[in-house]
């Protein structure tokens, strides 16, 4: 069920007057989340209720004794490489054995996720299991965070979960209209901005674009599509959260005014780089692998491990990781740079890497490594094939020749950032 859908909208309603009206709210919420995530399928919800009942039974023995992590997060991401990453996987070495009709289950990224750093945060004592399996499926199956995240941690979520059982979770008016206004907020994102983006970016893609300008516009549109979608949800996420009195840590900081790639994870899917962070970067610098005349370069590789695997998690395709890594290699570079030379003024750290994340996006969008790479080389190829009016034609996609067209076409990419940033003044 989306949550751009009168389908999503009516259901939440039900559930909010449910929720108001009977005093078993955690219950109803619990209630509310089986029936939402049924609605994907039996495979899905065997497989949701396999995990659930495989982590709550870990938990226990964890906390006990850390050894036991390794069983529980080999059959966690065991299920997430075989269905999200089975055919990538063989592919990659040559033995090709699955079909590619592969429908992934609903949300088992971020639930995997969530529930790996969940069960890590126990064997490191810093959370506490949960005895009451509702109230940990609840804290796995919640609706609200279900398709496209905030990944929440125990320390955010769980003791939430817990009030709610009890009945000590409060809902304030103001969390109720701020929650509605944050679920406009994801709404307009989503359906009037990344929906109305995607016909011109499909078609510039597609058929590829016939010439450096429009290549670039391709580019341009696709990192403003992707983030008004994914922040859309992510608004609609924290929104109907809050009109259940549940805060979920924010997953957006309009992070394409940011003026360092550094900057720009800290204000981009926020909860999965935390996550990438504390799970996977800071074992890995931290290993003992290298002498200390080379922990740099084992910290800098690190760097570039944890985003290329930051990649993958997006896709399972090559395009994804390549696009990953890139991000590592600009962090890298970046740490270098500030090594050595002044920081760049505000102005041209933001020119630089916003540049950068559009040229990037070429790879997240592709559907193969050889389509990027001439796709990038048209857009570093000044020149531009100008046919007359057309719009679209068979061998790529044409941008008018007449002025007046040019300049609409500016002023939208123009307005496009203009939009992003009259959101950063909201919410400062």
């Amino acid at each position: 069920m989306r949550y751009d859908t009168l389908y999503f909208a009516f259901f939440l309603a039900l559930v909010w007057l449910a929720f108001l009206l009977v005093p078993w709210r955690g219950w109803i919420l619990l209630a509310a989340s089986i029936l939402f995530y049924a609605a994907a399928g039996l495979r899905d919800s065997v497989l949701a209720a396999v995990i659930i009942l495989s982590n709550y039974a870990f938990q226990f023995p964890i906390q006990r004794d850390r050894r036991w992590l390794y069983p529980a997060l080999l059959i966690d991401f065991g299920c997430l490489a075989y269905f999200k990453y089975r055919v990538f996987l063989t592919t990659a070495v040559g033995f090709d054995v699955f079909t590619h009709d592969i429908v992934i289950p609903l949300g088992i990224s971020f639930y995997v996720f969530q529930l790996s750093a969940f069960l890590i945060d126990i064997a490191h004592g810093k959370a506490q299991p949960f005895r009451s399996l509702p109230r940990f499926a609840l804290f796995k199956l919640f609706f609200s965070q279900l398709v496209a995240g905030p990944i929440t941690r125990w320390r955010q979520f769980g003791p939430q979960v817990h009030r709610l059982f009890d009945g000590k979770l409060a809902i304030r008016s103001r969390l109720i209209g701020l929650g509605l206004g944050l679920c406009l907020l994801g709404l307009v994102k989503k359906v009037l901005f990344a929906d109305s983006i995607a016909p011109t970016v499909d078609a510039i893609f597609r058929n590829g674009p016939a010439g450096f300008a429009a290549a670039w516009l391709g580019a341009w549109l696709f990192m403003f599509q992707i983030y008004f979608d994914f922040s859309g949800y992510s608004d609609i996420a924290i929104g109907s959260a809050y009109l259940f009195g549940i805060r979920l840590p924010r997953n957006f900081a309009t992070p394409l005014l940011a003026s360092s790639i550094a900057q720009f994870w800290q204000r981009w899917h926020i909860t999965l780089a935390s996550y990438l962070r504390d799970y996977v970067f800071i074992p890995l610098a931290d290993m003992r692998l290298t002498t200390q005349r080379h922990r740099v370069a084992q910290h800098f590789l690190a760097i570039t491990a944890t985003m290329a695997l930051c990649g993958l998690w997006h896709g399972a395709n090559f395009t994804f990781v390549i696009w990953g890594a890139l991000q590592g290699a600009a962090m890298v570079f970046a740490t270098l740079w500030s090594r050595h030379f002044r920081p760049p003024p505000v102005w041209t750290g933001w020119a630089a890497t916003f540049a950068f994340c559009v040229i990037a996006s070429v790879f997240f969008r592709s559907p193969n490594v050889g389509y990027a790479f001439h796709y990038l080389g048209t857009m570093f190829s000044f020149r531009d094939t100008l046919v007359g009016p057309a719009e679209q034609a068979v061998d790529g996609w044409h941008i008018p020749t007449d002025g007046m067209t040019e300049l609409l076409i500016a002023a939208g990419c123009l307005a496009l950032l203009a939009m992003h940033w009259l959101e950063a003044q909201l919410f400062t």
